[in-house]
């Protein structure tokens, strides 16, 4: 990476390029939601660290052939998550990285998952199509994660 301007980094051209990502048309996930998923991944993994640019229209539609709608949307999807901003004129960046999370479960837990409710939303800071996980304890407690970086692991599993 390389500060081009304060706050601005871009990848290095000489820098190995990241192996190709590719969409899959054929598994019945909305493309812009692949496009989400595989830049939230980038991020939480530190692929690309906050101040880093995202690609833009035309580096999407050149990396995964997707129209400027398309790119679009999963940029809305991501900054509505709080993970990017724009700047006008100048392009999308990382504004965020967040940590993944690691969830144990006891034996009587269970879990499941559904779409936040607007408080949920907002506090787990999901956007708008991240469902949460809801962990329901032995003991009655509920525990809603965000489904997007909550790692679900069990314990004393016979």
């Amino acid at each position: 990476m390389s500060l081009v301007s304060p706050g601005v980094l871009v990848a290095d051209e000489d820098a190995a390029p990241p192996p190709r990502v590719r969409i899959d048309y054929e598994s019945g996930e909305r493309v812009y939601l692949q496009i989400v998923r595989i830049i939230r991944d980038k991020i939480i993994s530190g692929d690309l660290p906050v101040g880093t640019q995202i690609p833009s229209g035309t580096q999407m539609r050149r990396e995964w052939g997707v129209n400027r709608l398309t790119g679009a949307m999963a940029v809305e999807e991501l900054r509505k998550a709080g993970l990017v901003v724009t700047r006008p004129g100048v392009g999308t960046f990382v504004a965020a990285t967040p940590s993944k999370q690691v969830i144990s479960l006891n034996p009587g837990d269970q879990v499941t998952s559904r779409m936040p409710t607007e408080e949920e939303r907002a506090r787990l800071r999901t956007g708008y199509l991240t469902p949460v996980l809801v962990v329901r304890r032995a003991d009655g407690r509920t525990e809603p994660y965000n489904a997007a970086v909550t790692v679900v692991q069990s314990q004393g599993a016979a």
